[in-house]
Order: structure tokens, then sequence, then C-alpha cells
């Protein structure tokens, strides 16, 4: 490719702004051929920096040797331009070329800031507090099957949209428990014990839907059958183990079932205890509130205030007010 032609700039992600020529050596992620509304074959990518930081890039009239050859994980040197559409910033590539060096991929997918020692104590914290017997037995079973150890404290919470980074699945769980207490303490009617015991069992199955790479990877498993029916495997396998009633283990398996809320949104059933309700909501709240947050924060790293952005990951419309300091005021 020999060096950058006058006028481009090495940069980081984060300081990327519409407009910029761009040249700089980035791992790719989820490369993809597609097809333009004029009939024409384009690339699509996502282009990851040093830094854990992310951007899509699009390739049009890309060479179909250099399509063929793109693949998850390997780093190449691109030179393009920033655009931005739909209030998303995206690099329109020129330019693509293998690089000599390839880096390890595998480590630049992003990762949680939360201190994992913390994420992990607080979990088994909450799984101590449930007063029931038979369901803080279960969920200690579950905790403990080699795949849950192994995987929890490293795995996302999803491919993409919510806490999709490495980590992200106990930070979620964390979020949601520090969510339950309070609704637990809002409505003392509530069973507590089958709340938390909902929150660290609902999205567990998510150890064997995903798969961990160069990227958030879905597994065949993952595809065919989904995170609800491994959660509900693992429950059962708990269940058996422990010797727990059948009662106790039908309602911890119904807010594993029903914790998407309703049917259209994959749940098996839909909530039927009120505890169940709460669940549900408690997810929606870390898992739409999340994204939402870091749309807007990413926005403000752009410099955007006081404009409305079509969110990266919420895949809606927000409004980006100027960031305030501690009394209120913008700053």
């Amino acid at each position: 490719m020999g060096h950058p032609v006058p006028g481009m700039l090495p940069v980081r992600i984060a300081d990327i702004r519409p407009g910029q020529m761009v040249s700089g050596t980035f791992v790719i992620a989820a490369p993809e051929v597609r097809t333009s509304r004029a009939g024409d074959p384009y690339l699509r990518v996502t282009l990851r920096d040093q830094e854990r930081d992310s951007i899509d890039a699009l390739f049009f009239s890309v060479p179909p040797e250099l399509a063929a050859a793109v693949d998850a994980g390997q780093t190449y040197t691109v030179e393009g331009r920033a655009e931005e559409f739909r209030g998303r910033v995206n690099v329109k590539l020129a330019r693509m070329e293998r690089s000599e060096v390839q880096w390890d991929a595998t480590a630049l997918l992003p990762q949680s800031e939360c201190d994992p020692s913390a994420l992990r104590a607080a979990i088994d914290g909450a799984a101590e507090s449930i007063r029931s017997a038979p369901v803080q037995a279960v969920v200690k079973a579950v905790l403990a099957q080699p795949v849950v150890a192994e995987r929890l404290m490293t795995w996302p919470a999803a491919k993409g949209r919510h806490h999709a980074w490495v980590g992200g699945l106990a930070e979620h769980m964390v979020e949601m428990l520090q969510l339950a207490d309070r609704v637990a303490e809002t409505f003392p009617d509530l069973d507590r014990d089958l709340v938390v015991a909902g929150v660290i069992l609902h999205d567990l199955g998510k150890v064997v839907e995903l798969d961990v790479t160069s990227e958030f990877s879905y597994t065949a498993a993952g595809n065919l059958e989904g995170h609800m029916v491994h959660g509900a495997q693992l429950l059962d396998a708990a269940v058996a183990k422990v010797k727990c009633d059948a009662e106790t283990a039908m309602l911890l398996r119904h807010l594993v079932l029903s914790h998407q809320g309703t049917r259209e949104f994959a749940a098996v059933v839909e909530p039927m205890i009120p505890e169940a309700i709460a669940l549900h909501f408690i997810d929606q709240l870390s898992s739409q509130v999340r994204p939402a947050l870091e749309d807007v924060n990413a926005a403000r790293g752009r410099g955007i205030s006081g404009a409305a952005v079509r969110g990266a990951t919420t895949l809606r419309q927000l409004y980006v007010r100027a960031a305030q300091d501690a009394t209120g005021d913008p700053r």
C-alpha cells in the first residue's frame, strides 16, 4: 500500500470525525459482502483498534478477490474517508491491505471496565443472601457447573446491543442485582429470593449460546436453540443434583423461560407470577438504559451536543444533552 497519501492521518477510532481522511491499521470483525440498491456488491466490516474501540466501514466497488480474502480476526491497513450517515460515523474505504504483523484479535475485544473480583463477589454475595434453602442450593449448583464457572466472568451478555464486551454478562447481572434490591424494598410482598435467583439464572444460557474468539458470535446451538433453552438445561441439571422440590423447580424454570416478557420477543411463556414480571422489567432497565448511556457518551465524545443522533447500539433516536457536572450545571 505504501505511504498514506497527503492529508491522511493515522488516527485512533475515538478521534475519527466526519470528513476526516483516515489511514491506519485495524483488526477486522464481522466482514460481510452485501449488495447495494444498484445491485453492486460491497464489503461491510467493523474496524477495531488497539484501544478496543470500533467503527463500521464500507468498501464499495470492492475487488472480488479482496472481498473473498478478508476474514474476521485478520489485521488490515486501510485508507478511506469518515462520513456520517443517520447520526452514525463510518468509514468509506478506498484501499485495504493485509498487514504483515497480525494482532491478537481476541485481546482487542471490548472489555468491561468493572473489577472482575468485585463483580464475582457481588454475585456470590447475592447467592448467599437467598434465605430459601432449596432456591439457594439450586442457584449455587448452577453457578458451580463447569461451563458456567469457567465462562461467567469473561463472557458477553450479547453479541451486540447491550453489555457486548468481555465480562459483560457478569456486569449485566450485577446491575440487575442492584436494581432487584431496590424493587424488593419497594414491593415487600415480592418473594425476594425468587427475584434474586431469577436475576442470577436468567441469562446463564448465554455461556452456551455465544462464543468468544476474534469476535462475539453465536454457536450452532445458540442459533438453533437459544439461551433460554440452554438456561433451562443448566437449571434442570442443578435441580436433579440437589433434589429440589417440584414446585420450586417449576417457579425457577418459569423465571428463565419468561424473562423476555412476550412471545414476540422470544419468551417461551409470558410472565405469570409477580416475581417474573419484576425480573423482566429489571432486565429491560439494564439492557436498555446501559446502551443508551453508551450511545450518548459516544456522541459526546464526537463533540455532539444539543442534537438528536441515531444510537449505534440502541438503534433508536437519542437526544444528546450537554454533559453536566456534579452540581447539574453544563460542563
